[in-house]
């Protein structure tokens, strides 16, 4: 594993984050599942680990899904950030449309916080590392290198 990047570098990162673990869709709307007790220990670990990791980031592209924004909410408690959207687009969002969107931000530190397939696929776009992410995981990639700094899960 690479060794990470000092927070205040001249790199470009972002922070690719998959939403932590959420309860059964049994009979639930998908978009309004919400995040088990465990997913919401494991996001806050994760925001407490990107705050040692990665910049506070000057953007934030957080899905609309309630899952993704309580895994937000628990990251951003360690985590600060400049500005925050939350998008629907980003729910339904292809691997494709998450890499444009990460390479047209003209930001020095960024966070995606989305949903599988689309983030293990925006990651292997952006590296070239076919990784898999379990629920709650994180990955920082150097954008200017287009290389995977670290790749943090739960429980590690």
């Amino acid at each position: 594993m690479a060794e990470s990047t000092p927070p205040g570098s001249a790199s470009r990162l972002v922070a690719l984050v998959r939403h932590a673990k959420a309860e059964s869709g049994e009979g639930r709307d998908d978009h309004e599942r919400e995040l088990t007790g465990r997913g919401r220990r494991a996001a806050a670990e994760a925001g407490r680990w990107l705050a040692a990791h990665l910049p506070e980031p000057d953007l934030v592209w957080c899905s609309s899904a309630a899952r993704a924004r309580q895994t937000w909410d628990a990251v951003s408690a360690s985590l600060g950030a400049g500005e925050v959207v939350t998008e629907r687009d980003l729910y339904l969002a292809s691997a494709t449309d998450v890499v444009e969107r990460v390479r047209g931000a003209d930001v020095p530190a960024m966070v995606v916080v989305g949903h599988n397939p689309t983030i293990e696929e925006a990651l292997r776009a952006l590296t070239g590392e076919r990784r898999g992410m379990a629920p709650g995981a994180v990955a920082v990639v150097d954008l200017s290198e287009g290389a995977l700094v670290e790749l943090w899960e739960p429980g590690r």
